[in-house]
């Protein structure tokens, strides 16, 4: 009679199964991360952009902030003073005349009689018109305290329009993103489909305490 023999089959221990688990999971982390592309950074501290005059309204800090909202294709550009109220007088058809001989954009920036700091940027420059013009570039902003910016939305092409008695930007049931009367001595803020914006200023009818328009070239 043939003796029997026994075979043992060791089985792997649930430590072993635990060890092996985590090695299969570090190389599956190790090839994502290998796969994955690195975000881009966000610089901490952007920028100040090259001034030619000084602004009575924006600090450097406020002038960094809005510099990363600009259009690509505005990067490093020089922002030039073309036009302030302390300077050229409280007149919206000094403003028109200031812009004559620019093609823009423009960033328009006011300081109201509570203090609040607000204003647009405008793909082209500031001028008489029959109708609406400018292109999806074009928004509205407020520091209230933080930075806010409000986009084109694509509801409609209402961007900036120049009356000898008033300017208007972003438009909507009759209502606009921000007016100045002809004197640029008092103002309007109303949310508008345009821009889907908030009220700028703190309250929808305000004084103008101070107003710039820079070039940017």
């Amino acid at each position: 009679m043939k003796s029997l023999r026994w075979r043992y089959t060791r089985l792997p221990s649930q430590v072993e199964d635990a060890l092996s688990g985590e090695e299969d999971k570090e190389e599956e982390e190790e090839k994502e991360e290998e796969t994955t592309p690195a975000p881009t950074p966000v610089p901490e501290h952007p920028m100040v952009p090259q001034l030619a005059g000084a602004s009575q309204v924006l600090g450097a800090s406020e002038m960094s902030q809005l510099s990363l909202h600009l259009p690509p294709r505005v990067t490093g550009y020089s922002w030039s003073l073309a036009f302030c109220t302390s300077r050229d007088g409280f007149s919206l058809q000094s403003l028109y005349r200031q812009m004559e001989g620019h093609s823009g954009p423009v960033l328009l920036v006011l300081r109201d009689q509570d203090g609040q700091m607000f204003g647009a940027f405008s793909s082209s420059a500031l001028r008489l018109s029959k109708g609406f013009y400018g292109t999806g570039e074009t928004f509205l902003f407020s520091f209230s305290p933080q930075l806010k910016v409000f986009k084109w939305t694509g509801s409609n092409s209402f961007f900036v329009k120049g009356d000898l008695d008033s300017l208007m930007m972003g438009c909507g049931s009759g209502r606009f993103g921000l007016w100045l009367d002809g004197d640029l001595y008092r103002g309007g803020s109303h949310p508008c489909a345009t821009f889907n914006n908030e009220v700028l200023a703190r309250q929808e009818q305000f004084c103008i305490n101070e107003l710039e328009a820079w070039v940017l070239s």
